[in-house]
Formats: structure tokens, C-alpha cells, sequence
């Protein structure tokens, strides 16, 4: 039962750094959705605007799966550290 315990414990890490990348994928997905078309219709464009919606959902969940990683790993170390020293932040 300790080297489950300890199995648990250890991969919650993995879940807090996958629920970043995912969270930062539909962030992207999302703001893609909804500048694509605003951008669309301010530029005159000559594509539907769903068209311009799946490609903006396409192309912001791209560029922030290209960050979300350095992002998650960065978020994933400050957290560690705050939780092995929490002093350390007050001097």
C-alpha cells in the first residue's frame, strides 16, 4: 500500500502539468475561434466566417501548444519549490 501511496503522490505532477497544457491549448483554441472572424470582418475578408473560425481555432491552439509546455514546466517548478520552501518568498 506505500508504493501505491507513494506512486500517487509522485504522479500528481503529471496531471497539474498535462491540466496546463490543456488548459493553455483551449485558451489558444479558443481566442483563435473568436479573433479569426473579428479580424475577418474588419479586414473584409472573403472567406466565411466559419471558415475563419475553424482556421483561427486551428491555428491559436498551434501557437499556444507551442508555449503551453515551457509554460507548464515553468508553473510546475515554481510550485514545487513554494511547497519545499514556503519561507522563502518573505525575506
Amino acid at each position: 500500500m506505500t508504493r501505491l501511496w507513494r506512486a500517487i503522490q509522485s504522479s500528481h505532477w503529471a496531471v497539474y502539468f498535462s491540466a496546463w497544457i490543456l488548459g493553455l491549448v483551449l485558451v489558444g483554441t479558443l481566442l483563435g475561434a473568436i479573433l479569426f472572424p473579428l479580424g475577418g470582418i474588419l479586414l473584409h475578408a472573403e472567406r466565411s466566417s466559419q471558415v475563419l473560425m475553424i482556421r483561427g481555432a486551428r491555428f491559436g491552439s498551434f501557437y499556444f501548444l507551442i508555449w503551453a509546455p515551457a509554460i507548464a514546466l515553468a508553473a510546475s517548478v515554481m510550485r514545487a519549490y513554494r511547497r519545499k520552501y514556503p519561507d522563502a518568498e518573505k525575506r
